[in-house]
């Protein structure tokens, strides 16, 4: 592996920038997870996923399919599984959210957007 990386110059800076992208997600999250609120997380969580799947609608409606569990995008978000529903549940009674099984809509991204605190 070593002798193949000397060798190949794009190959080691493919596997840097991987690595440092990689870095950077585990700073943000553990910057998410000491500064900000389980809500702000989740819609932070949510705003994310609608970027990584949508086509970059920056108003209006949209939905998303979860790609996992709730229970696992509830650890990931350091939330147990409850605090997440509570959550998805206070968005939805907000108007934010509308859940259907794994798939959440979004009637107006922007306002979602806007509701982080």
């Amino acid at each position: 592996f070593f002798e193949e990386m000397s060798g190949d110059p794009v190959f080691c800076r493919k596997i840097i920038a991987g690595l440092a992208q990689r870095l950077h997600l585990l700073m943000a999250d553990v910057e998410s997870y000491s500064l900000r609120s389980g809500r702000d997380r989740v819609v932070g969580y949510l705003l994310r996923e609608e970027e990584r799947e949508g086509d970059g609608v920056s108003e209006g409606a949209v939905s998303l399919r979860l790609p996992t569990s709730k229970g696992t995008i509830a650890s990931r978000l350091n939330l147990t599984q409850e605090h997440f529903s509570r959550i998805l549940n206070e968005l939805t009674g907000a108007g934010l959210i509308h859940v259907e099984g794994r798939t959440i809509h979004i009637p107006d991204i922007g306002r979602l957007r806007r509701s982080l605190g």
